[in-house]
């Protein structure tokens, strides 16, 4: 197994100043901590490319992870495993089972402190609540939806119909962590005062252990105070996710905190961060007090541990370090002086790759949590799962039945999301989408002005997702030395798209979209890192193409926005400011009706929708106990038959948090959202599973080209080119948040 080791010693060579003491031998504590990152629901090992190119049929997952934490803990049993990023969500088992999959082998891992990701809040607040806070509210009807099946070993009964209060959160529940969450910058807020009162406070934060957002924890007779900073892009996603929430990015936050850790008699400043790495290098800059930033969201990995210094005073210097996904585990050994300062470190990014042995227990754990989403010949007893989405009905919503290692395409090439502009994975994905509008527009759908769609007037674009899988192009040598052959999965397919957004088209003019996408770009690449979102650039189909100028120095007024784009075409024809686009894409439930794949100011917006498969296939229907004593049965879409055009089934007062009164039924009126999309709404993977069976991947039709950057992506300042996302951004010097701390 290749492992990338790093090793710094800054105690020797550092001019002391004046009056300081040096530590002797005996006064030296060694520690290590222990950083696992976005796991993203990867409970099983799969493709990987690790950072020397090496390609891997067989790394990650649960089993190998734990391996590899056993063997740090056996080897320093003076240890912290700190848990940092999106872990609940990103996979076909996290979607339908609002994550619960993952829990059992999370609970068994003693973790000392855990820092959700965005999309730990995915699954809305009720069920965020129940997993990683004491409070237990009732489950929404759509949560019950999902994890009905699972009732016998959850011990629920959740498979009740009817709506809010059908079942109280003792009776139908998602498993509780059993272990601490540390957020600061996550706060409660009442939505009903708040739609009344403009300038409503904020509540106390969410995640509090003995009245502190921090904890602090003594290893190896070192006191260390772990802080935690969550994402703060969720407002920016469904809104679903965080009513009952604020975030804010914590700035304000962090030097009070740190302050208070110092004074409870924290030795070391250790931040759980899912900033994204361009904002956490920024907060170790303006907060030199942090030692150690684990930082998560952005899925970078650091072979070597990014040094911030702030002086030569010894021990004045951060560390900063990502880990990726679940393909590798960190490893930071410290050694703490007698004052309190990191005089040594050694950084390991290690690999679970095939070398690594999956741990027995959890391989087993795994193969029964999978146990139904298999097909029969790969040890499974396949039945359909149905993920309810927000404001759906009980027993209702997006229906697999497709064992999820059915192949269901072919590719040419190997395919990952790890490029900030453009990448093939979302080339495919986003064509799929386009196909299946402009057979609409061949069968008679035409657009408000009465225009046919064809590949003149309809584009699609997915969101800069980062989640995936590697999927090895046919042919692919590999490093056991065998040979890809191609195989795209229906799991594979969750892996890039597991969220249960619906499939619409909307229109917009062309000067609304190429706003929205500078916008994008000023999120990706502004050089204040502030104001960098964290995800990439959006997928544009086969029609489109881009010239980009990211770095250029003129001067830009912060009103008139960055205008990176120098051209933008559609069917070779430069995008009209004033005509009418059709945008094929992902609606997120509960959203306003203006707003497609986070695009807002759209107009006739309407959905796909298709009949049932009979008979399910063949596999056993996902069954529902209906109100009177029915029964509910759903199976997945047919994607061969034929397809229905349908309005929003409401289009006003989508959410109304005075109609829902908390949830109070002394003052409720109705539901906090309203359902949007219709029944048998198309998901983004029903799409796909039309597309690929019929189209290979290739280069020829889905590879590189698309989006063309005039001056190139800039190697990040922190952390080199191995760096997907540069951290400085790209544009003009003068907006850059430089503050001049190193030397």
């Amino acid at each position: 197994m290749k492992r990338s080791i790093r090793s710094l010693s800054v105690c020797a060579a550092l001019v002391l100043s004046l009056g300081s003491t040096i530590a002797t031998a005996g006064d030296q504590k060694h520690i290590t901590l222990i950083q696992l990152s976005d796991v993203h629901g990867h409970i099983h090992p799969h493709a990987e490319i690790f950072p020397d190119g090496r390609m891997d049929p067989h790394a990650g997952g649960l089993a190998k992870l734990t391996t590899l934490i056993n063997e740090v803990r056996e080897d320093n049993p003076n240890n912290l495993l700190l848990a940092v990023g999106d872990t609940t969500h990103g996979s076909a088992e996290m979607l339908f089972s609002l994550g619960d999959l993952i829990m059992p082998w999370l609970n068994s891992l003693d973790i000392d402190a855990f820092t959700p990701g965005n999309w730990d809040f995915g699954w809305g607040p009720r069920v965020y609540r129940q997993r990683f806070t004491p409070a237990m509210p009732p489950l929404a009807p759509n949560n019950r939806t999902t994890i009905a099946w699972m009732d016998e070993q959850l011990g629920n009964t959740c498979n009740v119909p009817g709506g809010l209060n059908a079942t109280t959160g003792a009776e139908c529940h998602v498993t509780k962590a059993n272990f601490p969450t540390v957020a600061m910058n996550v706060y409660n807020f009442n939505e009903l005062a708040g739609a009344s009162n403009p300038a409503q406070p904020l509540g106390p934060p969410v995640h509090l252990h003995d009245g502190k957002t921090y904890l602090i924890k003594e290893v190896g007779d070192v006191r260390v105070a772990i802080l935690g900073l969550t994402t703060d892009v969720v407002p920016q996603q469904a809104q679903a996710f965080n009513t009952g929430f604020r975030f804010t990015m914590g700035y304000k936050e962090m030097p009070q905190q740190i302050a208070a850790a110092k004074a409870d008699g924290a030795d070391i400043i250790v931040v759980l961060s899912e900033l994204g790495l361009a904002k956490n290098t920024q907060m170790v800059r303006e907060f030199p007090e942090i030692d150690v930033m684990f930082s998560g969201h952005t899925h970078e990995r650091t072979p070597e541990a990014i040094v911030i210094r702030h002086s030569n005073e010894v021990g004045d210097f951060s560390l900063v370090t990502e880990a990726g996904e679940d393909c590798c585990l960190g490893r930071l050994d410290l050694t703490v002086n007698g004052a309190g300062k990191i005089i040594d470190y050694t950084w390991d990014l290690m690999e679970a790759d095939s070398s690594v042995d999956e741990y027995g227990p959890v391989a087993d754990m795994v193969e029964e949590a999978q146990s139904t989403f298999l097909s029969e010949e790969a040890g499974g007893e396949p039945q359909c799962h149905t993920f309810g989405v927000n404001a759906f009905p009980f027993g209702t919503g997006h229906t697999l039945c497709d064992p999820l290692d059915m192949v269901i395409g072919y590719s040419e090439v190997t395919t990952q999301r790890f490029n900030v502009l453009e990448d093939i994975s979302n080339n495919v994905m986003v064509d799929g989408f386009l196909d299946l509008a402009l057979y609409l527009g061949a069968m008679g759908e035409n657009d408000s002005k009465g225009n046919q769609l064809t590949d003149a007037n309809t584009l699609s674009t997915t969101n800069g997702f980062r989640f995936d899988v590697v999927i090895f192009g046919d042919e692919e040598e590999l490093a056991d030395g065998s040979t890809a052959n191609g195989d795209i999965t229906v799991g594979d397919l969750y892996d890039y798209y597991p969220i249960g957004a619906a499939t619409g088209l909307a229109e917009y003019s062309g000067g609304r979209l190429k706003t929205h996408w500078e916008g994008i770009l000023d999120n990706v690449f502004d050089p204040n890192q502030f104001r960098q979102r964290g995800g990439w650039f959006l997928g544009y189909t086969y029609n489109m193409h881009f010239d980009l100028r990211l770095s250029d120095d003129f001067p830009r007024s912060i009103s008139y926005g960055a205008k990176r784009i120098a051209n933008v075409t559609i069917n070779d024809q430069r995008v009209d400011e004033s005509k009418i686009y059709t945008l094929a894409s992902c609606y997120p439930h509960g959203n306003p009706v203006d707003e497609v794949c986070r695009t807002t100011g759209a107009t006739n917006l309407r959905f796909i929708a298709a009949n049932q498969e009979e008979d399910c296939g063949g596999y056993v229907p996902a069954t529902f106990n209906g109100p009177g004593g029915t029964t509910i049965e759903s199976c997945q879409l047919d994607m061969e038959g034929d397809f229905s055009i349908l309005p929003p089934v409401n289009d006003e007062n989508i959410f109304d948090p005075v109609r829902f009164c908390n949830g109070n039924p002394a003052c409720q009126t109705g539901p906090l959202f309203l359902k949007v999309a219709p029944n048998d709404f198309v998901h983004p993977v029903d799409a796909l599973r039309r597309y690929l069976p019929v189209n290979n991947v290739t280069v020829a039709d889905h590879g590189l080209g698309r989006v063309n950057a005039i001056d190139p992506v800039p190697v990040s300042e922190f952390g080199g080119p191995g760096i997907v996302q540069p951290t400085q951004g790209a544009g003009a010097q003068w907006l850059d948040r430089d503050f001049g701390q190193e030397d």
